[in-house]
């Protein structure tokens, strides 16, 4: 392909001009997300998401995620982007983290709705 066919190999949606004014405002999210992960604070985490994913995560629910995973994993030591890709016209971010009371490194992917300001996120998974 030529320079003016080229795709861009990341997708940051309708979030900014350039990949760093997208990261700018899409990484402080994913930041309150996993601070809220990591406390088990709901209200936190209700502030960054969608209703959509509201729906599918009820506070006692979360709770009991919290309280499951959090002393497995421990505090975060460390997060990497890996990348950015398109979900279904949605920005998806890709990081590998480490956490001090896990062995493997940990996947995370962050989903944003596309149609949402500030940037909301639609799917959060940590694996």
């Amino acid at each position: 392909m030529n320079g003016n066919n080229d795709h861009r190999a990341d997708y940051f949606g309708c979030y900014g001009q350039t990949t760093e004014d997208a990261l700018g405002q899409l990484l402080w999210v994913v930041e309150q997300a996993l601070m809220a992960h990591e406390s088990g604070d709901y209200q936190a985490l209700r502030a960054v998401i969608t209703d959509s994913l509201a729906g599918k995560i009820t506070p006692a629910g979360f709770q009991r995620a919290h309280e499951t995973l959090a002393p497995e994993l421990g505090r975060q030591v460390s997060k990497r982007l890996l990348g950015a890709l398109n979900r279904g016209g949605n920005p998806r971010l890709l990081f590998v983290a480490r956490y001090e009371g896990a062995q493997d490194d940990i996947l995370i992917s962050v989903t944003f709705s596309n149609h949402t300001y500030p940037p909301l996120i639609d799917e959060l998974w940590i694996e």
